[in-house]
C-alpha cells in the first residue's frame, strides 16, 4: 500500500498543466516606461511620488471626517467588501477541492415486514414439518412461532475520494479563481478612489456655492438700492419709467439666478450625505457654517506613468480579470482527457450497535475513470469559448492602460489650464476692487452718483464670483488628478469600521 501511494503521488507531482502559461502583457512599452506623463511639462507639477490620502493636503478637518467616514461606511463600499470576501471563500473552496475528501456516514433503519409474508413463512414450515417426522416437525414448528421478519438495520462508517489532477483542471481551476479573488480585491480599491474623489469634488462645489449665493444676495441687496434710488428719481422727474423698469428687471434677474445656486446647494449636502451612508437632511447642520475654499498644497506632485499603471487599481483589476480567463483555457482542454479519482469506502452493518465490529465490516478502494470520448464537439466548443473570453480580456485590460494614461494626462491638462484661468480672474478681480475703491473716492467728492457706484459694485461682485468660480474648478481638477493618479485606497479605513469624529463641529 505504501508503493502504491508513493507511485501515484510521483504520478500526480508530475502530472502535467493544460493551457497557456500566464504572462503578463506589455502594452504601450514606450509610454509606459516614460520618465513623466507627457503633459505632465506644462501643468506645474513636481516630479515626486504623491501621498495617498491627498485629501489630507487640503487642510480641510470637514472634508477628511466625510472622506473618512464614507470609506467606512459606505453602501457602495461595503457591497464591494462583501464581494471580495466571496471571491476569496471561492478560492478557498478550489483549494480545498484539490486535497482528499473524506466524510462518515451513519444511517439507522426499521425494517417491518408485512403480515401476509409471515404467514407464509409459517404455512410453509407447517407443511415442512408434516412431511418430516414428529420429532423434526416439533422443532420446525417451534421455530416457526418464533419467527421474527421485523429487524433493526444500522450502518456505520467512512468514504474518502482523490481525484488526481494529472492534467492541471483543480491547479487551473485554483489559479483562475484565485486571480478573481485578486480582482474583487482592485474592485473595491477602485470604488475607493473614486469615492473619495466624488466626495471631495462634492464638497468643493458646496463650498464655492456658499460663496457664490453670499454674493448674489450683495447682488441682490445692490439692485434693490438702485431700483430704490430710480424710483426716488422717477418721482423728483429725474428718471423715466423705463429706467425705473431697467432696475426692476436687473433685480429680478439677480433674484432668479439665486435660485438655482440655492437648489444645487442643498442638492450637493444631500448627495454628500448619501455617499457617507446617512439620511438626507443629515449634514445640513454640520456644514452649514460657510467655511473657505480649500487651497491646493504648495507642490502637486505626480509621479512616472509605470508607477500609475501599477498602482491604478482599474488596471490591475483589468490584468487579474485577464488572468483568470486564460486559467480558464485550460480548465476547457481538460476535458480532452480523463479525470481519475480514488475512491474509498469503510462500511460496518448490523442488525444492532453490539454488532458493528470487525466481522460486519466492507472495505472498497478503487480508482474510477471518467473520460468523455464522445461530447460531439462539446469540449471544442468550451476551449473556443475560452480562448475568445480570453482575447476580449486582453483588449479589454490594453485599452484600460491606454485610458489610464489618457485619463492622467487629461487631468494635467486641465489642470494646467485652471492655474491660468484662477490667475486671470484673481486679476479681474483685483481691477474690479481697485475701480470699485476709485468710484467711491469719485462719489465721495460728489463727482459721480451712487447709482454708478451700485453699477461699479455689482460688477466688483460679479467679478469676485467668476474668480470663486475659477477657484472651485482649480481645486476639483486638482481632486481628478489624484483619481487619475489611483490614489486614495492604500490605508484607507475597513468598510463598516467605527470611525473617530475628528472634525471639527
Amino acid at each position: 500500500m505504501r508503493s502504491a501511494l508513493l507511485a501515484l503521488t510521483a504520478l500526480l507531482l508530475a502530472g502535467c498543466v493544460l493551457g497557456p502559461n500566464y504572462v503578463r502583457p506589455e502594452v504601450a512599452p514606450a509610454a509606459v516606461n516614460a520618465p513623466q506623463l507627457h503633459r505632465a511639462a506644462n501643468a506645474g507639477v513636481v516630479s515626486a511620488l504623491p501621498p495617498s490620502r491627498w485629501w489630507l493636503q487640503l487642510n480641510d478637518p470637514q472634508l477628511t471626517w466625510l472622506i473618512d467616514t464614507a470609506l467606512a461606511h459606505s453602501p457602495n463600499l461595503r457591497a464591494a467588501d462583501a464581494r471580495v470576501r466571496a471571491a476569496r471563500g471561492l478560492a478557498a473552496q478550489r483549494r480545498a477541492e484539490r486535497l482528499p475528501q473524506v466524510g462518515a456516514l451513519g444511517a439507522y433503519a426499521r425494517v417491518d415486514s408485512p403480515d401476509s409474508a409471515e404467514d407464509a413463512s409459517r404455512d410453509a414450515a407447517e407443511g415442512l414439518a408434516q412431511a418430516t417426522d414428529p420429532a423434526t416437525g416439533t422443532a420446525i414448528r417451534q421455530a416457526s412461532e418464533n419467527l421474527e421478519l421485523d429487524e433493526d438495520l444500522y450502518v456505520a462508517g467512512f468514504d474518502a475520494s482523490w481525484e488526481l489532477d494529472f492534467f492541471g483542471r483543480r491547479r487551473r481551476a485554483l489559479e483562475g479563481a484565485a486571480a478573481q479573488a485578486e480582482a474583487a480585491q482592485a474592485q473595491l480599491a477602485d470604488a475607493q478612489v473614486r469615492l473619495a474623489a466624488e466626495i471631495g469634488q462634492v464638497y468643493v462645489n458646496y463650498r464655492g456655492l456658499q460663496q457664490r449665493i453670499d454674493l448674489g444676495q450683495g447682488n441682490v441687496v445692490s439692485a434693490q438700492r438702485s431700483l430704490e434710488l430710480t424710483q426716488q428719481r422717477r418721482s423728483r422727474g429725474a428718471a423715466s419709467d423705463l429706467q425705473v423698469e431697467r432696475m426692476r428687471g436687473q433685480l429680478q434677474q439677480q433674484q432668479a439666478m439665486l435660485l438655482p445656486l440655492q437648489a444645487q446647494r442643498e442638492a450637493a449636502l444631500d448627495q454628500l450625505a448619501l455617499m457617507i451612508g446617512q439620511v438626507p437632511g443629515a449634514l445640513d447642520a454640520r456644514l452649514a457654517a460657510q467655511q473657505p475654499i480649500p487651497q491646493l498644497p504648495a507642490q502637486v506632485r505626480v509621479d512616472d506613468p509605470a508607477a500609475l499603471i501599477r498602482r491604478r487599481p482599474d488596471v490591475r483589476q483589468a490584468e487579474r480579470e485577464l488572468a483568470a480567463s486564460n486559467a480558464q483555457i485550460g480548465q476547457a482542454l481538460s476535458g480532452y482527457f480523463p479525470q481519475v479519482t480514488l475512491v474509498g469506502n469503510y462500511v460496518a452493518v448490523g442488525t444492532s450497535p453490539g454488532e458493528l465490529g470487525g466481522d460486519s465490516t466492507a472495505t472498497l478502494l478503487a480508482p474510477m475513470l471518467r473520460w468523455s470520448i464522445f461530447d460531439f464537439g462539446r469540449i471544442k466548443a468550451q476551449v473556443a469559448q475560452a480562448r475568445a473570453g480570453t482575447e476580449a480580456r486582453l483588449a479589454a485590460y490594453e485599452n484600460t492602460v491606454l485610458a489610464a494614461l489618457q485619463d492622467a494626462n487629461t487631468a494635467l491638462s486641465n489642470l494646467g489650464s485652471a492655474r491660468r484661468q484662477a490667475l486671470v480672474a484673481q486679476q479681474a478681480q483685483t481691477s474690479a476692487d481697485r475701480a470699485s475703491e476709485l468710484m467711491q473716492q469719485r462719489n465721495h467728492a460728489g463727482a459721480s452718483s451712487l447709482i454708478d457706484l451700485l453699477d461699479v459694485q455689482r460688477q466688483q461682485l460679479s467679478a469676485t464670483d467668476r474668480a470663486v468660480q475659477a477657484q472651485v474648478q482649480l481645486v476639483v481638477d486638482f481632486i481628478a488628478l489624484q483619481k487619475s493618479l489611483g490614489l486614495g485606497w492604500q490605508d484607507a479605513p475597513v468598510p463598516g469600521a467605527a470611525q473617530p469624529d475628528t472634525a471639527s463641529r
